[in-house]
């Protein structure tokens, strides 16, 4: 229950009662929710965040937002650079429509290494909101606890998921609607089938805290002149998260293994083709009739080896950020640096303890390999096989915290245009910790 943590305690409702806590606990980690749509998680014990940790994490995902505004940015202002943001071609006419909306990372999460000494380095960007997947952890914990006899803990995880996920939102969402309702109706996306638990627990968030929220596929979704309608009813936010996304990497989620079944997407792609292609869907983006989560921006940030323009004089990077940046964030190495020898293969092969390799596109941990987790030829051959490839980044490596039960800790960040939303932890007895399928720990910043 205690991770043993600086800054970091549980909750006072458990804490005063772990007998109880650990009851509710094994009885939702039974559950089979949480072990579907390709994740399989447990719950843990919630906990408050206060102090450096907190403060520092703010500091963090302030700088780096920025850091990554600049990143989009160049895509647009530097075409001799565009091709390191790997788009996908599928996303063109958004990225056409909405070039002057500035905003690049409403709804986003930052992976980051918590260093013993109580240092911070994010390891990578999760820059598209559906990384709010598993927030639905978040949401079903605190229907546990308010229904298991915790309502105080329970109504502070419940200002967590305003804090992440609806004000998120709406902080984002409202500047730019054109429609003046006092209760906005949110349109959630997703192929058809998908995230029918997920939806009913988000459903539920979005309506305690003043939004009207409908879910449903393609099928579900009209685009006439004046409007777009899900379910029959007039949206005013439209997030397409969970269909966009599974339609962009369509490719290499088909590539990837999951911990437990991922419904059907494959119409998915082709789907979303349809749908980017309708110039009426198009003009309600443009003209703010509908507001679009996320922006087309969030895409330009997804490749990991993005965060090697940290170390570069040439890449746009906020001067007052820089510094920090390359204390915060891990020294990462694209195939231009490599290119350029800014690092060698064989420093690298022969200090293997040292590094990592990993896709730059991929999610789940899939690919990434550790260099003291391999024999040294194999390294070799791995480095060898993807050296030159531009969707494959280099990193070094960073040794993670352990919590007091001796499990590896990730620390999550999430961020909202550069406002600290909120703090998570994952734990995992494997070095590699895997948001699929490690503990999910929130954590409420006091």
């Amino acid at each position: 229950m205690d991770l043993g943590l600086a800054d970091v305690r549980p909750l006072p409702g458990v804490a005063a009662d772990p007998e109880r806590w650990e009851q509710l606990q094994r009885r939702m980690n039974r559950r089979v929710f949480l072990r579907s749509e390709g994740n399989l998680i447990e719950v843990g014990a919630p906990q408050l965040v206060t102090g450096k940790l907190r403060e520092k994490s703010a500091e963090v995902v302030a700088r780096v937002n920025r850091f990554y505004a600049g990143v989009a940015a160049a895509y647009y202002a530097r075409p001799d650079l565009r091709a390191e943001h790997l788009v996908n071609p599928l996303i063109e006419p958004l990225l056409e429509i909405e070039a002057d909306h500035p905003v690049t990372t409403p709804l986003s999460r930052l992976d980051a290494v918590l260093e013993p000494g109580g240092g911070i380095r994010v390891i990578e960007l999760n820059s598209v909101g559906i990384c709010l997947f598993h927030m639905r952890g978040l949401l079903y914990l605190i229907r546990e606890l308010a229904r298991g006899g915790f309502e105080e803990d329970a109504r502070l995880l419940d200002q967590l998921s305003r804090d992440m996920v609806v004000e998120g939102f709406l902080r984002f969402a409202k500047p730019r609607m054109t429609s003046s309702r006092a209760r906005p109706v949110i349109g959630a996306l997703s192929p058809s089938g998908w995230f029918r638990a997920g939806h009913v627990l988000f459903r539920a968030a979005f309506e305690r805290f003043g939004c009207d929220y409908i879910a449903g596929g393609p099928e579900h979704l009209e685009v006439t002149d004046g409007e777009i309608r899900m379910r029959g009813k007039r949206i005013d936010v439209l997030w397409m998260d969970f269909f966009l996304y599974i339609a962009y990497q369509s490719t290499r989620y088909q590539e990837t293994k999951f911990p437990s079944k991922v419904p059907e997407y494959g119409q998915t792609p082709a789907q979303a083709a349809a749908l980017l292609a309708d110039k009426r869907f198009l003009a309600h983006v443009r003209s703010g009739r509908v507001v679009n989560l996320s922006p087309p921006r969030a895409y330009l940030a997804l490749p990991k080896s993005l965060l090697s323009w940290v170390h570069r004089s040439d890449r746009p990077v906020p001067e007052q950020d820089r510094a920090f940046l390359k204390e915060h964030v891990a020294r990462t190495y694209s195939a231009r640096d490599r290119a350029d020898g800014l690092i060698t293969i064989d420093e690298v092969a022969n200090n293997r303890g040292e590094f990592l390799v990993k896709p730059c596109l991929y999610g789940g941990s899939h690919g990434v390999l550790l260099g003291r987790m391999i024999e040294a030829d194999a390294w070799r051959d791995k480095l060898a096989a993807v050296w030159d490839d531009p969707t494959w980044a280099l990193q070094e490596f960073r040794e993670p915290i352990k919590a007091a039960d001796g499990a590896w800790v990730s620390l999550g960040l999430a961020n909202y245009d550069g406002t600290l939303g909120g703090v998570y932890f994952r734990t995992s007895p494997s070095l590699l910790v895997n948001a699929r399928d490690a503990a999910f720990i929130p954590g409420v910043l006091g």
